[in-house]
Protein backbone atom coordinates (compact mmCIF):
# COMPACT_ATOMS: atom_id res chain seq x y z
CA UNK A 1 0.00 0.00 0.00
CA UNK A 2 0.97 3.15 -1.17
CA UNK A 3 1.60 5.96 1.47
CA UNK A 4 -0.10 9.25 1.33
CA UNK A 5 2.10 12.33 2.22
CA UNK A 6 1.13 16.65 2.11
CA UNK A 7 3.68 18.92 0.35
CA UNK A 8 3.78 22.46 1.62
CA UNK A 9 6.16 25.08 0.24
CA UNK A 10 7.55 28.19 2.27
CA UNK A 11 7.82 31.18 0.16
CA UNK A 12 9.31 34.36 0.96
CA UNK A 13 7.17 37.11 -0.72
CA UNK A 14 7.76 40.69 0.27
CA UNK A 15 10.02 40.00 2.63
CA UNK A 16 7.21 37.72 4.59
CA UNK A 17 7.54 34.07 4.83
CA UNK A 18 3.83 32.35 3.52
CA UNK A 19 2.82 29.02 2.59
CA UNK A 20 0.40 28.07 0.04
CA UNK A 21 -2.45 25.83 1.13
CA UNK A 22 -0.51 21.98 0.77
CA UNK A 23 -1.20 19.19 -1.92
CA UNK A 24 -1.60 15.52 -1.24
CA UNK A 25 1.66 13.45 -3.03
CA UNK A 26 0.44 9.92 -3.88
CA UNK A 27 3.79 8.37 -5.39
CA UNK A 28 4.97 4.76 -5.29
CA UNK A 29 7.57 5.85 -2.08
CA UNK A 30 9.47 8.81 -0.28
CA UNK A 31 12.11 9.40 -3.04
CA UNK A 32 9.19 9.89 -5.80
CA UNK A 33 7.46 12.17 -3.50
CA UNK A 34 10.24 14.21 -2.36
CA UNK A 35 10.98 14.64 -6.39
CA UNK A 36 7.36 15.29 -7.06
CA UNK A 37 7.10 18.26 -4.37
CA UNK A 38 10.11 19.97 -5.50
CA UNK A 39 8.93 19.51 -9.07
CA UNK A 40 6.08 21.30 -8.25
CA UNK A 41 6.63 24.08 -6.17
CA UNK A 42 9.06 25.03 -8.06
CA UNK A 43 7.03 25.65 -11.14
CA UNK A 44 4.36 26.94 -8.96
CA UNK A 45 6.38 30.43 -8.17
CA UNK A 46 4.50 33.63 -8.71
CA UNK A 47 6.76 36.55 -9.60
CA UNK A 48 9.10 37.89 -7.31
CA UNK A 49 8.40 34.92 -4.90
CA UNK A 50 11.71 33.34 -3.51
CA UNK A 51 11.29 29.36 -2.36
CA UNK A 52 12.80 28.97 0.74
CA UNK A 53 11.93 25.31 2.04
CA UNK A 54 9.37 22.32 0.67
CA UNK A 55 7.83 20.23 3.41
CA UNK A 56 6.82 16.26 2.75
CA UNK A 57 4.46 15.05 5.89
CA UNK A 58 2.99 11.73 6.31
CA UNK A 59 1.55 9.55 9.26
CA UNK A 60 4.14 6.36 9.73
CA UNK A 61 3.81 4.83 13.13
CA UNK A 62 1.61 7.34 14.81
CA UNK A 63 4.27 9.84 14.29
CA UNK A 64 4.66 12.52 11.59
CA UNK A 65 8.02 11.73 9.41
CA UNK A 66 8.69 15.02 7.96
CA UNK A 67 11.04 15.67 5.44
CA UNK A 68 12.42 19.26 4.82
CA UNK A 69 14.82 20.70 1.61
CA UNK A 70 15.23 23.85 2.60
CA UNK A 71 17.53 26.62 0.52
CA UNK A 72 20.07 28.43 0.50
CA UNK A 73 20.69 31.14 -1.99
CA UNK A 74 20.44 29.49 -5.06
CA UNK A 75 21.52 26.30 -3.43
CA UNK A 76 19.21 23.49 -2.68
CA UNK A 77 20.65 21.52 0.29
CA UNK A 78 19.93 18.01 0.89
CA UNK A 79 16.83 16.53 2.21
CA UNK A 80 17.06 16.28 6.19
CA UNK A 81 13.93 13.81 7.31
CA UNK A 82 12.68 13.20 11.48
CA UNK A 83 10.16 11.73 13.30
CA UNK A 84 7.58 13.62 16.04
CA UNK A 85 4.53 13.29 17.70
CA UNK A 86 1.63 13.98 16.16
CA UNK A 87 0.73 17.47 18.36
CA UNK A 88 -0.44 20.80 16.98
CA UNK A 89 1.92 23.53 17.13
CA UNK A 90 1.77 27.05 17.16
CA UNK A 91 5.11 28.25 15.19
CA UNK A 92 4.49 26.03 13.04
CA UNK A 93 1.36 26.63 10.88
CA UNK A 94 2.20 24.79 7.49
CA UNK A 95 2.94 21.56 9.31
CA UNK A 96 -0.40 21.55 11.25
CA UNK A 97 -2.14 22.22 7.38
CA UNK A 98 -0.06 19.46 6.25
CA UNK A 99 -2.07 17.58 8.69
CA UNK A 100 -5.20 18.50 8.30
CA UNK A 101 -4.74 18.33 4.24
CA UNK A 102 -4.20 14.10 5.21
CA UNK A 103 -7.10 14.68 7.30
CA UNK A 104 -5.46 12.96 10.61
CA UNK A 105 -8.09 14.62 13.07
CA UNK A 106 -7.23 13.42 16.04
CA UNK A 107 -4.15 12.31 17.87
CA UNK A 108 -6.17 9.13 18.67
CA UNK A 109 -4.14 7.07 16.28
CA UNK A 110 -1.79 6.00 18.42
CA UNK A 111 -2.01 2.75 19.78
CA UNK A 112 -4.29 1.88 23.13
CA UNK A 113 -3.69 -0.89 24.60
CA UNK A 114 -7.08 -3.63 24.91
CA UNK A 115 -8.52 -3.30 27.89
CA UNK A 116 -8.47 -7.81 28.33
CA UNK A 117 -5.36 -9.22 27.31
CA UNK A 118 -4.24 -13.07 26.93
CA UNK A 119 -0.99 -14.14 26.90
CA UNK A 120 -0.59 -18.03 26.75
CA UNK A 121 -3.55 -18.46 29.15
CA UNK A 122 -3.10 -16.19 31.48
CA UNK A 123 -5.58 -13.05 31.15
CA UNK A 124 -4.40 -9.68 31.68
CA UNK A 125 -6.90 -6.47 32.76
CA UNK A 126 -6.17 -3.33 32.40
CA UNK A 127 -7.54 -0.82 35.26
CA UNK A 128 -9.86 1.91 33.74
Amino acid sequence: MASIYASVALIRRNGAIVFKPPRKEAPTDGTQARKAAQRYWNGSLAKGDILEKVVLVREFNGQLEISERPRNGRKENPWVSFCRDIEPTENEAHISACVAELGIKSYSRLITPPDVLIINGVTYRREL
